[in-house]
């Protein structure tokens, strides 16, 4: 069945969806939502759709989205994010597109999005990441265009990007 979260939602707590398997259709996050917690929808692997995450939302905590490997299309992560989870989009393979970090976040977890070979874009990195975590990227094999690491980053972990293989530059 699908999942339709009431537009009077403002937060969604810790394990809240944990492992729901028989969730269909896209997994759409209501705009008043302004706090996810972790593992909120880890394994909810029946999503067959897009995933949208209002603006609201300020971090993406660890394993949020965990294992939600039929969401498809792209990831928009919102501007105001600051912090995304270990984990936060593991194995999340059916996204599309580029991959934008943006500008306001500064940490992102282990393997934050380790496993997301779906990706056909670019990834960008904004400026205010300033250290990127064991395998944060690693096995996110679709992406072409650039790699640019931003001048602010002072550590790159054991296998951020391993398995990379479709930059071009």
């Amino acid at each position: 069945c699908e999942l339709k979260i009431p537009v009077s939602v403002t937060s969604i707590g810790s394990n809240a969806f944990y492992n729901c398997s028989n969730l269909t259709g896209n997994l759409i996050i209501p705009e008043k939502v302004t706090s996810i917690g972790s593992y909120a929808f880890c394994y909810c692997s029946g999503f067959n759709g897009i995933l949208k995450i209002p603006s609201g939302v300020t971090s993406i905590g660890d394993s949020t989205f965990d294992g939600c490997s039929g969401l498809t299309g792209s990831l928009v992560i919102p501007e105001g994010v600051t912090s995304i989870g270990s984990n936060a989009f593991n194995r999340c393979g059916g996204l599309t597109g580029d991959l934008i970090i943006p500008e306001g976040v500064t940490s992102i977890g282990r393997e934050a999005f380790s496993g997301c070979s779906g990706f056909t874009g670019s990834l960008v990195i904004s400026e205010g990441v300033t250290s990127i975590e064991y395998g944060t990227f690693r096995s996110c094999s679709g992406l072409t265009g650039c790699l640019e690491i931003p001048e602010g980053v002072t550590s790159i972990g054991s296998n951020a990007f391993y398995k990379c293989s479709g930059f071009t530059e």
